[in-house]
């Protein structure tokens, strides 16, 4: 079965409106050359409409710190960055071979401001809740079978003022009910449904789930209430 993914387009926005908006949608050369990349190779990356997203946000939002779980062949590292170019970005990714490609690409965006680390990403989050680090925007495209066990974590990251995003909550609108054919996925899909129903219980932060791309998912810690 050939996903549309592998084209850079979404399983759950039909095809033929996102291919306006992407054609719509301007990009920067790198980010391009990235988008080429990635349908020669077949590496998923984050997808363009969703991409034009995460960096209204950025924009938006104006993070001093950012942190991405899951840089892959750098291709939102570079949305953000060049969406707020005073921003610091520490970005983490276990797999060696598509940080190696990543690098290429910052060096070719010119980027200055990213911090590259290969390792585990729960290990490093350990390592920044040991000492005291804050974020104000979190973004997560990591393995989605992980997103549960990343929720508190990711509420003790965040600044006062801070946004988290998820990528891909949706998994191919397999979350909402589409029918799919191999087993593999049933974990996967039952541990986002936990997610997401986890996530929509934390008190202090507004949720909103958006379909978009793969499914975007949106934490905003609220403002303290004024007495």
């Amino acid at each position: 079965m050939e996903f549309n993914r592998w084209k850079n387009l979404s399983e759950i926005v039909p095809v033929d409106v996102e291919s306006f908006v992407n054609v719509y949608n301007s990009r920067d050369e790198v980010l391009e050359d990235i988008e080429k990349f990635a349908v020669e190779e077949k590496v998923p990356i984050l997808l363009p409409s969703a991409a034009a997203l995460l960096e209204l946000l950025i924009k938006l939002v104006k993070p001093e710190k950012i942190l991405e779980i899951g840089t892959g062949i750098g291709y939102s590292t570079i949305v953000m960055a060049k969406a707020f170019p005073d921003a610091e970005i520490l970005t983490v990714d276990s797999n060696l071979k598509r940080l190696k490609v990543a690098k290429e690409f910052f060096k070719k965006a010119g980027l200055k401001n990213v911090t590259v680390i290969h390792s585990d990403a729960f290990e490093l989050i350990e390592d920044l809740l040991a000492e005291g680090e804050k974020f104000d925007f979190i973004f997560v495209d990591s393995v989605k079978s992980e997103y549960p066990f990343f929720n508190f974590k990711i509420q003790a990251l965040l600044s006062e003022r801070g946004m988290a995003v998820f990528d891909n909550v949706l998994f191919r609108g397999y979350v909402c009910g589409k029918s799919y054919d191999e087993k593999r996925y049933s974990r996967t899909v039952n541990l986002l449904k936990l997610f997401l129903n986890q996530i929509k219980e934390y008190p202090d932060f507004s949720v909103t789930l958006l379909p978009l791309g793969d499914g975007f998912l949106i934490l905003k810690r609220k403002s303290p209430e004024r007495g």
